[in-house]
This record gives C-alpha cells, sequence and structure tokens, in this order.
C-alpha cells in the first residue's frame, strides 16, 4: 500500500524537510522514514497523523456512506474522447450559467 509512503513523502516535501529533519522531530532513525516512503513497513494510522502533524499539516479522514450513484455516469465520461468531454462541460457549464441567469431575473 503505497498511499502512506506517497502521503509520507508528499508531507515531508511541502513541510521542506529532508528525511533526516523529519526523523529528528519524530524522533525516529532517517532509515526509518526512507522505509515508510518506499513502503517497505507500513505505519499505523496514528503514526501516519503524527507524521503530518510534524511536517505542520494534518490529516483528517471522514466515513460516509459508499454511493455508486454516479458510476454510470463515469462510465460515460470515460467511454468518451477528450473532445467530447470538454464539449460535454461546456454544455453542463452553459446550463448551470442559465440557472443562475433565471435565479437572478427573479430576484
Amino acid at each position: 500500500m503505497m498511499i502512506s509512503g506517497d502521503l509520507l513523502k508528499e508531507s515531508r516535501l511541502r513541510a521542506g524537510l529532508t528525511q533526516a529533519e523529519l526523523g529528528a522531530r519524530l524522533g525516529k532513525a532517517q532509515s526509518v522514514i526512507a522505509r515508510w516512503e518506499r513502503g517497505e513497513v507500513l505505519p499505523s494510522l496514528e503514526t501516519l497523523r503524527e507524521v503530518v502533524r510534524a511536517c505542520g499539516l494534518d490529516l483528517a479522514f471522514h466515513l460516509s456512506r459508499f454511493d455508486d450513484s454516479n458510476v454510470t455516469i463515469i462510465d460515460q465520461h470515460l467511454r468518451m474522447t477528450p473532445a467530447q468531454r470538454f464539449a460535454d462541460l461546456i454544455a453542463r457549464v452553459r446550463f448551470h450559467d442559465q440557472l443562475q441567469a433565471q435565479g437572478a431575473a427573479r430576484g
């Protein structure tokens, strides 16, 4: 699971820290930070949060009900060419603009 490694590396880079500097903040060796970032060792969720906090960032999670109501729309868009997706986007923006104009006209 490279998500945790990528997350840790991104946090460290955003903070402008080297692996050694981050390790010093956490009381860990640079080699530990490197192993986490490479995905060789998977830190716990609490450790992830501690590392991200040490970088001056916050890691927040929320749980929600699974919703696959957009799967059909996503599948349709994946089958479109980039030009078709762009045309669809323009049409949606125009529709949204029309709705806003109608709402403004009503007062």
